[in-house]
């Protein structure tokens, strides 16, 4: 707004406050309308985002009970060595009350083979540097294959005379085709340099086998005379019985339960194998905080509904605008009945109602939990409190995202809305603040002027006064 404050000053009117008055009558008439609507709107905006986000945290972890990842509470019990375990283990989410005694006679490998680069093979010379190069005498191809049948692994490599060894390692371990091989030398103190050929890919009948010119590698055959490890299978005796896997995790043998070997177990004075005992059990404690969880994230949400929808007061039929931030949205009620409705009308699927299973819910939406009917339930039917916490925070979860989904739910359009409407009215507010400006802009430009004319013509009068006085005295 303009700095100008000294209208009326010439003419002696209250110009000043004339403006003022008329500034502030346009403000009321024009922006005041416009600034309440905004401030409104703002308070809708934020409501509705701390209602959004209010049921996407229990959205949240209605879908952590749902898939498993915190309702299949359960204790693990073992007398594995902490600092050095035989095996390691994980609890799939459909584990259940189990107790076993394991251990690991065998550990995944695969094939290894040895060929010697002797004088037959490969001669030796000095490169510029004075380094020991090792070259083969013969030329030819060789083809590598691990494992048989549909799911071999088979590549070639072709050796030049004179070809460094340098060079025919890097071609094997870069060879198209080729996923697990791997070659190197190691340079005895004998003198002789071993050729090493190793495979990654474990399990039996995964043996690696070499054909066509072998004897590049100072090799017999198809590479089996030249084996000094061949694949095999890792192997575990669970409860007594053995179990089989080609490679060293274990999974799909033992329910519930997956393990990873990590060393052979110790044999006893008799040559058997140390056991160690895994035991799995509920967990009373942890099931009771998950079922706690889901009525506190419950009741959040029916909590936050209340404080957004509470009603505003009036005095003297003046609303004073107290209420919540959605107060007179009707959107928190239809959320309320909406969530209630699911947990009024659910039944198991054995006919067991939640209030069977210590779970309760008043007209005014607030949950209870009764901890001897729910201890009475994780008693007898564990595995039945589980599967109905599932299917009632999936059913929940559809309730949720018919208002939370990204792009179609009510509240994710709502808040789009109101976001937009928001945003117009700011930009008019901005508007409104510039036409403001500019209307007092040119009430002081008028006035000024006016102010300009009256006091030029009150100084005419003072003087045309002052003469008509001189005048008359001179007459006397």
């Amino acid at each position: 707004m303009s700095g100008i404050t000294s209208l009326g000053v010439g003419s002696g009117m209250d110009l000043e406050s004339l403006v003022s008055s008329m500034v502030s009558l346009k403000k009321s008439s024009k922006v005041t309308p416009i600034s309440n609507k905004e401030a409104l709107k703002e308070l809708q905006v934020t409501g509705l985002s701390n209602l959004k986000s209010t049921m996407t945290s229990f959205n949240d972890y209605l879908k952590t009970i749902t898939d498993g990842t915190a309702v299949n509470k359960r204790t693990v019990e073992t007398t594995l060595d902490k600092e050095h375990p035989d095996f390691s283990y994980e609890l799939d989410t459909d584990v259940s009350n189990c107790s076993h005694d394991i251990a690991v006679t065998q550990l995944a490998q695969g094939t290894k083979l040895k060929g010697l680069a002797s004088s037959d093979n490969f001669f030796s010379e000095k490169d510029t540097d004075g380094n020991t190069v090792y070259r083969s005498k013969n030329a030819g191809q060789l083809t590598f294959t691990v494992g048989s049948g549909d799911d071999a692994e088979s590549f070639s490599i072709d050796v030049a005379e004179n070809e460094s060894l340098t060079s025919i390692i890097k071609k094997i371990n870069g060879a198209s085709g080729n996923e697990s091989v791997s070659m190197n030398y190691i340079v005895g103190s004998d003198g002789n340099i071993n050729i090493m050929l190793q495979s990654s890919k474990t399990g039996d009948g995964n043996d690696l086998r070499i054909s066509g010119d072998v004897g590049i590698l100072g090799m017999t055959g198809n590479g089996a005379d030249n084996e000094v490890q061949n694949a095999q299978n890792a192997k575990m005796q669970v409860d007594g019985i053995e179990v089989s896997s080609s490679t060293n995790k274990f999974s799909d043998q033992i329910s519930g339960l997956d393990f990873t070997a990590k060393r052979v177990s110790e044999k006893d004075d008799q040559g058997n194998y140390k056991t160690s005992n895994i035991t799995i059990s509920e967990d009373s404690s942890g099931m009771k905080d998950v079922v706690n969880g889901f009525v506190s994230k419950f009741q959040s949400v029916m909590s936050v509904c209340d404080k957004l929808s509470a009603k505003n007061t009036y005095t003297n039929g003046k609303c004073n605008y107290d209420g919540g931030d959605l107060a007179g949205d009707p959107i928190c009620n239809a959320i309320k009945s909406s969530l209630k409705d699911v947990i009024n009308n659910y039944t198991a699927s054995d006919g067991k109602t939640l209030y069977q299973m210590g779970i309760s819910i008043d007209k005014s939406g607030k949950l209870s939990v009764d901890s001897k009917k729910l201890g009475s339930m994780m008693d007898n039917d564990y595995e039945g409190l589980i599967s109905v916490m599932q299917d009632l925070s999936s059913k929940l979860t559809t309730a949720v995202e018919n208002y939370t989904k990204s792009g179609t739910g009510i509240l994710t359009q709502r808040s789009e809305s109101a976001n937009n409407e928001w945003k117009d009215l700011k930009t008019r507010l901005s508007t409104m603040d510039d036409y403001m400006t500019k209307y007092e802009e040119r009430l002081r430009k008028k006035y000024t002027s006016l102010d300009s004319i009256l006091a030029n013509m009150n100084s005419n009068m003072s003087y045309i006064t002052a003469m008509a006085a001189s005048n008359t005295n001179s007459n006397k």
